[in-house]
């Protein structure tokens, strides 16, 4: 594993990097009790504009560079790949939408998924398709 991130360059090194810390925070504030997603965005969002700007990157080397740091943290999910990876585009200045999905499961039960979206494309750790997306529901409803 050193030896690969050692043939990176410079700039993918440092993605990776900051990829780290952005799976570490999600999954601490996962962890957080009381939490909501909402609160969760906000604090991201606040995070990401106050720290230095990630290096250069596309959503794909952003998705490879989360990808490659929440493999090799245990019990990884999507939510936690998916809560860093908009972390670490919000860094970059990039605008993300974090979905949350869901869909049947051949054994009758339901599945969740969450990902990203950018500019229309899905960032997923995994197929979103068959997914329908949950709406947040309007205050007082």
């Amino acid at each position: 594993m050193l030896t690969r991130l050692a043939r990176l360059d410079r700039r993918r090194r440092a993605l990776v990097a900051w990829a780290c810390g952005w799976v570490l925070m999600s999954k601490a504030m996962l962890a957080a009790p009381r939490g909501s997603l909402a609160k969760w965005q906000r604090w991201l969002d606040w995070l990401a504009a106050h720290l230095p700007v990630a290096p250069p990157c596309t959503p794909d080397e952003a998705a490879w560079a989360i990808t490659a740091a929440a493999r090799r943290m245990p019990r990884t999910r999507c939510l936690e790949w998916s809560l860093a990876l908009r972390g670490l585009l919000a860094q970059a200045g990039i605008v993300g939408e974090l979905r949350i999905g869901v869909a049947a499961a051949p054994s009758g039960t339901i599945t969740a998924h969450a990902w990203v979206d950018v500019a229309g494309a899905s960032c997923s750790w995994g197929d979103v398709a068959g997914y329908s997306v949950l709406r947040p529901r309007a205050i007082g409803s």
